[in-house]
């Protein structure tokens, strides 16, 4: 077995829910995927700063010997300057995205309770 089952529960887990609970559970899963997401690119870009930085402190190390460290300093500090706001708007992109698809859904949730609440006025 590749996976826990318990860890994608919408399969199942909503369609033995009653359709008042529907949308709570679909709302909590959304977090559940939107705070992995999250958790993932900053896990990513956190590691492609580590990279960065121990890249770094090798040639520091070696430029040290050579003679030439303030060149790999100024080296550093550019490519820093030049990579931050990349990751910074990776990080932006993937929030937008997200708090994108967590109003459809909400919109979603309401729409459906709208027509639930015309059905059972009418009736």
């Amino acid at each position: 077995m590749p996976y826990l089952p318990s860890l994608y529960p919408s399969a199942t887990f909503t369609s033995n829910l009653a359709p008042v609970f529907r949308p709570g559970a679909l709302i909590q899963e959304q977090i559940f995927v939107a705070s992995a997401t999250i958790t993932t690119d900053l896990t990513a870009s956190a590691a492609r700063r580590g990279l960065r930085c121990f890249e770094f402190l090798t040639r520091l190390a070696c430029s040290i010997e050579n003679g030439d460290a303030v060149e790999v300093l100024s080296d550093f500090v550019e490519t820093e300057l030049e990579e931050y706001p990349t990751e910074v708007s990776r990080l932006c992109e993937t929030g937008s995205r997200l708090l994108s698809h967590t109003a459809e859904l909400y919109r979603d949730v309401a729409a459906g309770q709208v027509r639930e609440a015309e059905a059972k006025t009418v009736v």
